[in-house]
């Protein structure tokens, strides 16, 4: 089982959290992260069609890491994986808008249909802490 992680840098926030299993968001993620590498997965045709149809930064969207770390790289990684909340906001408000005007975006979603819910909860935390100026960090752990 894998959990997805959600976390500020603001001390006195709530902790954040999904309402059930993000799995399917963590294989969004990491199929957007595949997409450079010429993945054909429908996850990756999805984050594809985001940059190029719909000329997407998902960057922020994509900016994630383990959290479960051997070694000082992970570390570093990790650390590196802290940004600003209203970048991700911004982003995630983007690929929820793109999602909702495009059907051939929406049709790669098939078995995947929990990420919609997941994004829209995504932005919600993003934008609590985008209040506070705050940075936020997404990363996982594989149980």
């Amino acid at each position: 089982m894998s959990t997805l992680f959600v976390e500020t840098d603001d001390e006195a926030a709530a902790a954040l959290r999904f309402d059930g299993d993000a799995s399917d968001l963590l294989a969004l993620l990491s199929f957007g992260v595949a997409e450079p590498f010429g993945s054909q997965h429908p996850l990756t045709q999805l984050v594809r069609r985001l940059k190029r149809e719909h000329g997407l930064d998902v960057g922020p969207l994509l900016t994630f890491y383990d959290r479960d770390v051997d070694d000082a790289v992970d570390a570093a990684n990790l650390e590196a994986a802290w940004q600003e909340a209203a970048s991700l906001r911004d982003c995630v408000g983007a690929v929820r808008a793109a999602l909702a005007g495009d059907a051939a975006a929406t049709a790669l979603l098939a078995g995947f249909e929990a990420i919609p819910d997941l994004l829209r909860q995504l932005e919600q935390m993003s934008a609590r802490a985008a209040v506070d100026k705050a940075r936020i960090r997404v990363s996982f752990s594989l149980d």
